[in-house]
């Protein structure tokens, strides 16, 4: 598996996988993935991708993307589910279906985590239903339940920082 940054040519596959971040529940009903990206409550986390803050990584097996993590930063009029501070992105996380439960989405979740590090950020928020099974893995990671927003919880995970020269094994 490879973990790469993702390009703007990636942007309908991120919109794959937050459709599957709100439709995690195999049993759930789902609405057609056309119908549901015109929804307002989806429009809101992807409109103008690309602004300074804005990092996504895509996960790779055999040339097929099966996974993606994202940050954004938001603010307090204009902002998602898992919500704590202008100051601190909160994260997105989705796996293909067939991919899940075989180290996608930790993986994933570490090179994100190093990448905030790097990038100077303090911590990290999420939002998750506390019935979904990827709560263990937040929470094996290190994020602590901070608050509830409707039916889930929200988690933060503060960050020590890294230099930049320690990511280039210069330090």
């Amino acid at each position: 598996m490879e973990i790469r940054d993702a390009t703007a040519h990636d942007l309908p596959f991120l919109e794959e996988m937050l459709f599957e971040a709100f439709f995690w529940r195999p049993d759930a009903t789902r609405p057609e993935f056309q119908e549901f990206i015109k929804e307002p409550q989806f429009r809101t986390l992807v409109s103008g991708w690309g602004r300074p803050g804005d990092t996504a990584i895509v996960a790779q097996e055999a040339g097929a993307s099966v996974g993606a993590a994202w940050y954004r930063f938001w603010t307090e009029h204009h902002h998602s589910y898992g919500y704590v501070g202008e100051d601190t992105p909160e994260i997105g996380l989705a796996v293909v279906a067939a991919h899940r439960s075989k180290g996608v989405g930790r993986a994933l979740l570490k090179a994100l985590v190093h990448r905030a590090q790097v990038q100077g950020a303090a911590a990290l928020s999420l939002s998750v239903d506390p019935s979904n099974h990827a709560r263990w893995l937040y929470e094996s990671e290190g994020f602590v339940k901070v608050g509830e927003s409707g039916s889930s919880w929200t988690y933060l995970l503060r960050l020590a920082g890294i230099r930049q020269g320690e990511k280039m094994g210069m330090v």
